[in-house]
């Protein structure tokens, strides 16, 4: 028997129906019922080991806060489907979140601060599950994902060494080397787990650093190693990040320019690298991208890849974003030549809807480039990371991939790409919109034309004009969408009712317009009604 102060300290303080007088409460609810059967197996168990007594309050308390906070959730993700009644972000400014909300930190908590706090958490975050968000290159989690993040942080551990981590460890390498086959990787498959595509994007410069100047490691740069490398003047932000920290410096990247479709143009790589050459620098890393952030381009992987082996440099592709197009037996022919690469990058929390943060680097054919351990160490995954502390993400993929095989993630994907060519074939055919070009992948790139320059463009016929004054005229024009963008894009926040980005293209001498990432599962053809006629709603007096 339970002894009576213990049996009162466990059951009695948060107002618990008792263990003994479970089978004479008629108990409605299932989460309650569940709830009161633990409790009498932690009875039974505090009788054997009163001493456990506080960690039992702990596992109390465990059910308390899920009680109060799962029906939020619930009510949280319901909401999220009902887009004509809820909203996709309750704007307030800085000032105002700190008037609303109680954002400081108390002397003495209490599960209802903390529930308290998850309700504004809830209320005054972007819903990135809701149909109408379309900001980012991520939209919503997969509810497998939430779970397996939730498993993550109560067995909150590290995947450094195999002994903290051994069944941990062994997923990673399982995932890694499922990733690297359908990359078509046929000999040795490493990598890493890593917390970002820049990260990533960052490791793979740094082990194609560490194979062409062996001497870095421990001797740093010496001043005729003169290195420089390549990637598209489309490319993600992080390359010229990377090069900056790993001690070349973002001069040393060159810019390489891009076809209409944005992608990076071959002939134009090829003679960039003879320059380098024959100024005296050493060439030895190519970063290629497979989807862009902003048009969604592919560069041409196939024919990258025979330069790089005529020059002997290693070749990365960044396909943080579009890589998931392995997945699809209809858009896998974007990847053409992936199998040639030195290493890719993926980010399963994009389009596959794992939750933040889940990105991976695959390394092809490099056996222990990614780490600097002794066949003995080969267990413990620490030497392949920057970092010490390490959560175990590939959890989240791997039960997500339980959850939907390899079939879901590819009808996610197609899913994606189908509802990309309605959108676009809507903008095309609508004369309040400008579609830019046709998309290549999930981005869909636009300018809406406020009611004042839609005239303009009838009566306009830059046909008629010089050249040089047609261009003049263009580029006048094109400067006056954006500044109609960024007025647009300001409204809608504060509007709420949807949000999409925006976003310039400098080398086509283009201002913001606004690219739609059109992932989001829960999308309709009755929200991409309602998101044009929107537009039109927050700019008609333009």
């Amino acid at each position: 028997m339970v002894p009576p102060a213990l049996h009162e300290g466990f059951c009695s303080p948060r107002g618990r129906t008792c263990c003994s007088q479970v089978g004479h409460v008629e108990l409605l609810e299932s989460w309650e019922t569940q709830g009161n059967k633990l409790r009498c197996e932690q009875d039974l168990l505090l009788a054997k080991v009163p001493s456990r007594f506080h960690h039992l309050e702990e596992v109390a308390e465990l059910d308390d806060i899920f009680r109060e906070v799962y029906p939020l959730i619930r009510q949280y993700e319901t909401e999220n489907a009902l887009a004509d009644e809820h909203k996709v972000l309750e704007f307030r400014t800085p000032a105002e979140l700190k008037e609303e909300v109680d954002v400081g930190l108390p002397e003495e908590g209490s599960v209802e601060k903390f529930v308290e706090g998850c309700r504004s958490s809830m209320k005054y975050s972007v819903r990135t599950s809701h149909p109408r968000f379309m900001n980012q290159l991520y939209a919503g989690s997969d509810p497998a994902g939430q779970v397996a993040e939730l498993l993550s942080a109560v067995l909150n551990t590290t995947i450094h060494t195999y002994g903290a981590a051994p069944f941990f460890s062994v997923l990673e390498r399982q995932v890694i080397e499922k990733l690297g086959r359908m990359l078509g990787f046929q000999e040795h498959v490493d990598g890493v787990f890593a917390p970002g595509g820049s990260y990533a994007n960052m490791v793979a410069l740094i082990v194609a650093r560490n194979q062409h100047f062996p001497h870095v490691r421990e001797h740093g740069w010496r001043s005729d190693d003169k290195p420089v490398i390549f990637t598209s003047s489309h490319a993600h932000y992080s390359v010229a990040k990377a090069a900056m920290i790993t001690g070349m410096g973002s001069n040393q990247v060159v810019a390489v320019p891009t076809d209409e479709q944005g992608r990076m143009q071959p002939a134009a790589l090829e003679e960039e690298i003879m320059r380098a050459k024959e100024s005296g620098r050493k060439p030895f890393y190519v970063s290629c991208t497979a989807g862009t952030t902003v048009t969604g381009a592919f560069d041409p992987i196939d024919e990258i890849c025979q330069i790089c082996r005529r020059h002997e440099m290693w070749l990365h592709t960044d396909g943080a974003w579009g890589g998931a197009a392995i997945f699809s037996e209809e858009h896998r022919n974007l990847l053409r030549g992936v199998e040639g690469v030195d290493s890719f990058c993926l980010n399963p929390h994009k389009m596959l809807g794992v939750p933040m943060q889940c990105s991976v680097l695959i390394l092809n054919n490099h056996e222990g480039r990614s780490r600097g351990a002794t066949e003995e160490e080969s267990l413990d995954l620490g030497q392949k990371s920057l970092q010490c502390g390490r959560k175990p993400d590939c959890l989240k993929l791997w039960l997500c991939w339980k959850r939907h095989g390899t079939r879901g993630f590819a009808r996610r994907v197609d899913r994606a790409y189908t509802f990309s060519q309605k959108f676009a074939e809507m903008v095309r055919r609508d004369p309040r919109f400008y579609l830019l070009m046709d998309p290549i992948s999930c981005n869909v790139c636009f300018f809406y034309l406020p009611p004042s320059l839609r005239q303009q463009l009838v009566d306009r016929n830059l046909n008629d004009l010089e050249k040089e004054e047609a261009q003049r005229q263009l580029k006048e024009f094109h400067a006056r969408l954006g500044q109609v963008t960024q007025i647009i894009y300001r409204r809608m926040q504060k509007d709420g009712k949807m949000l999409i980005n925006f976003s310039p293209l400098k080398d086509r001498d283009l201002p913001h317009f606004f690219r739609a990432v059109m992932i989001q599962q829960r999308v309709t053809e009755d929200d991409l009604v309602f998101i044009l006629d929107h537009f039109e709603h927050l700019g008609k007096d333009l």
